[in-house]
């Protein structure tokens, strides 16, 4: 996966390139039981941007999961668990519309079969 993952140069700082891939994600707070259903706007090597339920506060460490597709994660994908903090909220721009979390990737793990965590 990592050769997929690179960087671009933006006003003379490194960004991770961001890849605008639409796919359900999982996410809680660090430490809760229930996981929340949300959506991915993009995704880097270091954060995603995702639409949520319900927005939380930056700083707020959290659980992410999502299905890789099979293209990157190999013969029938793998489930990334990733561990990560709230950096950014956006807010809906109409009421109908649901409002999004950036969070940084601080660390993640692949997993595959019997350790992928229940909703």
């Amino acid at each position: 996966m990592a050769e997929r993952w690179g960087n671009s140069i933006q006003g003379g700082s490194a960004r991770a390139q961001r890849f605008a891939i639409q796919m359900p994600l999982r996410y809680r707070a660090m430490g809760e039981i229930v996981w929340h259903a949300g959506s991915t706007e993009n995704i880097s090597r270091s954060g995603v941007l995702f639409q949520a339920e319900e927005l939380m506060e930056v700083n707020t460490p959290l659980d992410m999961s999502f299905a890789l597709p099979a293209e990157i994660g190999g013969e029938g994908g793998a489930q990334v668990l990733c561990r990560g903090r709230v950096v950014r909220t956006v807010l809906p721009l109409t009421t109908d519309a649901l409002p999004a979390l950036a969070a940084r990737i601080l660390d993640y793990r692949f997993v595959r079969g019997p350790d992928v965590p229940d909703a």
